[in-house]
């Protein structure tokens, strides 16, 4: 179908009233222009929509505290939990930016929504974000009995560079025969790593698309090189992985106008070839992020709604 007329009027309002693009001489320079829009635009000062309780906290790591903010949706726990990694190229976006995304998920899903703050580029490496990532799941399931979460039934998910953790995350589990995990929801990320020549939506789409352009792909790789914290190459692109059978259920939503689809849709193809329960969506008329703007439009808003139904499915007593 043609792109959302949301979107079109969404976008080209913003575009009118966004000044020329500037040019920056370092990828921090680059990095720290893009952190302070995305705070500008996305940030919790709302605090909507409200929900039972939220509190903020933080897992021990062997380099400082790692913040994490837990949504709860009452005091009749113990709920099923949803861990949820950000999205942002692995460089910008906070638990702050998806406060929105956590408290809606909260209410819709009536699961225990635990939103992880793990470092960004370029200060430290992809891998290291995926480090952070993992303990935070070892830090939900040992502590799940404080807040109110049942260990037992816990899902990861995350939209963009978040997708991709829950992947990597939800493929260290198996390997390391960690937490059980019953469900990962991968929203418009990557798994397989494929090139431009792989992938049609990416030809396609990169130089006509509202959010991702090859400029802030080119930052985001410039800012994530190099560097191996103890996370191997294969967990970067978990669809490259030879043996991908005794994975989550998955739900893989990946946008119509997305340059990032093909891969999202190859790496769910992948996990259903290897006998994984797979549910795929192609959300129609949407672009990369649309998830951030589930109040603005309709089938984001939908969309939320889909992830909450699947969530209750698998984790319904």
């Amino acid at each position: 179908m043609p792109i959302d007329p949301q979107v079109i009027a969404h976008y080209e309002a913003k575009r009118a009233a966004t000044s020329t693009s500037q040019a920056f001489s370092t990828v921090e320079e680059a990095v720290a222009a893009l952190r302070a829009n995305a705070d500008e635009l996305y940030n919790d000062k709302r605090q909507f929509p409200p929900v039972f309780s939220v509190t903020d906290a933080s897992v021990p790591c062997f380099w400082g505290d790692m913040p994490i903010r837990i949504y709860s949706p009452g005091d009749k726990g113990p709920y099923p939990i949803l861990i949820y990694y950000h999205g942002g190229g692995f460089m910008i976006h906070n638990i702050a930016s998806h406060d929105g995304i956590c408290r809606k998920l909260c209410l819709e899903a009536e699961a225990t929504v635990v939103s992880v703050g793990y470092r960004l580029t370029p200060e430290v490496k992809v891998s290291d974000c995926l480090v952070d990532s993992y303990m935070a799941l070892d830090w939900v399931y040992d502590n799940a009995h404080t807040f109110g979460g049942d260990k037992t039934r816990i899902a990861v998910a995350g939209d963009s560079a978040g997708s991709m953790i829950s992947a990597s995350v939800a493929l260290l589990a198996r390997d390391r025969k960690g937490p059980k995990i019953g469900l990962q929801i991968l929203i418009y990320g990557t798994g397989c790593g494929l090139s431009e020549e792989e992938s049609e939506s990416f030809r396609t789409l990169i130089d006509h698309n509202y959010v991702l352009n090859r400029g802030f792909m080119a930052v985001t790789e410039q800012a994530g090189r190099g560097g191996d914290a103890g996370v191997s190459e294969i967990y970067m692109n978990p669809g490259r992985c030879k043996d991908l059978s005794g994975m989550p259920k998955t739900f893989s939503l990946n946008a119509e106008y997305d340059p990032l689809r093909d891969d999202g849709e190859e790496y769910a193809r992948r996990l259903k070839e290897a006998g994984n329960e797979v549910i795929s969506w192609r959300v129609p008329g949407m672009m990369h992020g649309f998830l951030l703007l589930w109040e603005k439009f309709d089938t984001s808003a939908f969309a939320m709604q889909e992830i909450a139904r699947v969530f209750k499915e698998t984790f319904a007593k």
